[in-house]
């Protein structure tokens, strides 16, 4: 009986081992959390109906420990992240090589994640503004300021001419004096180098005024310049455009008017530029006959002038009036007269240099 007894308590026993065995088992595949704090959570690697979660609910959307907000902490570079936020960060300079490596590998987010809202956040955007708009429209708007191309303007003559010869250009043996004085107002009794002189300042500054890079052959009377080397001077600036300012004079006191002149295509030493000088010089007229609300004497092709054969830039001469015609003479040393044949002159030389 006694040993019944004793067989019957080790089998209960054994049934009462067994059981809390089955039981500490089933406890520990429930996934019961480790004792490690912050659990290392993989959303893309745990398998449908797996022990991530009892009963597969989805996973917290915090990975961090309690009470930080989501997507900080150590936790953050486990969540998963849309392509390319790894590289922002890490070309922002506050990322890591570690960072930029793994926007390279990148997975592309799962179903329910940030990652289609960011792309449609982004998609919905408006591209960020640059400063294009504003450069073409200042651009627009004066489209030869700070160009940097040079205008050289050479006032006519001198307080006193040099009569020695030069060719009066490079591919002849003709020669005709190096530089006069100019003609005389009838009126005014002043001398056309003086005359020259004072409308070419008031250009001047009209061309700085409109943006333009200006020098000029000379600013005082007492130079010896011959025209040949007023046009080398252009030259070795390399001009984009060589203004020649003068004042005309003829045997009769009647004739008068302003004209605009420029080298021959004739002469093969001008035959380079003679196309862009005639067009320099229609607009130089264009705008004279605009300011002045004079026809003028129109333009004129000229092959015997040194100052135009000896130059390899643009180049062309404006003969602003006749200081034989009295009438003319006074008015063009009129402070009045003068500003319009300056607007006309700077308004034709901008036309000119705007597309070039």
């Amino acid at each position: 009986m006694q040993m019944w007894k004793r067989g019957v308590c080790s089998t209960a026993v054994v049934v009462l081992v067994v059981v809390a065995l089955a039981a500490c088992s089933a406890r520990g595949g429930a996934g019961a959390p480790a004792a490690t704090g912050t659990p290392a959570v993989n959303v893309s690697a745990a398998p449908s109906g797996g022990a991530g979660m009892a009963g597969g609910a989805a996973p917290p959307a915090t990975v961090g420990p309690a009470g930080e907000a989501p997507g900080t902490g150590d936790g953050a570079a486990r969540m998963p992240q849309p392509a390319g936020a790894a590289a922002s960060e890490a070309a922002a300079g506050g990322g890591s090589a570690a960072a930029a490596q793994a926007a390279a590998t990148v997975e592309p987010a799962a179903a329910g994640t940030a990652g289609p809202a960011a792309t449609a956040a982004r998609a919905a955007e408006p591209p960020a503004p640059t400063a294009a708009p504003a450069a073409a429209a200042a651009q627009a708007s004066s489209p030869v300021r700070a160009s940097g191309k040079l205008v050289m303007l050479d006032p006519g003559h001198q307080r006193r001419g040099n009569s020695e010869p030069e060719p009066v250009g490079p591919d002849t043996r003709e020669t005709k004096a190096k530089v006069s004085s100019g003609t005389t107002g009838v009126s005014t009794k002043k001398p056309e180098y003086v005359l020259n002189l004072e409308v070419s300042l008031l250009l001047r500054d009209e061309l700085r005024r409109r943006g333009f890079e200006v020098a000029m052959t000379r600013e005082t009377h007492d130079v010896d310049l011959s025209n040949k080397q007023r046009a080398e001077m252009s030259n070795e600036a390399g001009a984009a455009l060589t203004v020649r300012i003068h004042a005309d004079g003829d045997s009769s006191a009647s004739t008068r008017g302003f004209s605009v002149l420029y080298p021959s295509i004739s002469v093969a030493a001008t035959k380079p530029i003679a196309a862009e000088s005639k067009e320099a010089a229609s607009f130089m007229l264009a705008g004279l006959q605009a300011a002045t609300g004079q026809k003028g004497r129109g333009l004129s092709a000229r092959e015997d002038l040194s100052g135009f054969n000896w130059s390899k830039v643009p180049v062309i001469l404006a003969e602003i009036g006749f200081m034989t015609n009295p009438e003319e003479d006074e008015r063009m040393s009129e402070a009045d007269y003068q500003q319009q044949l300056v607007r006309g002159m700077a308004d034709g030389i901008e036309r000119f240099l705007a597309d070039r």
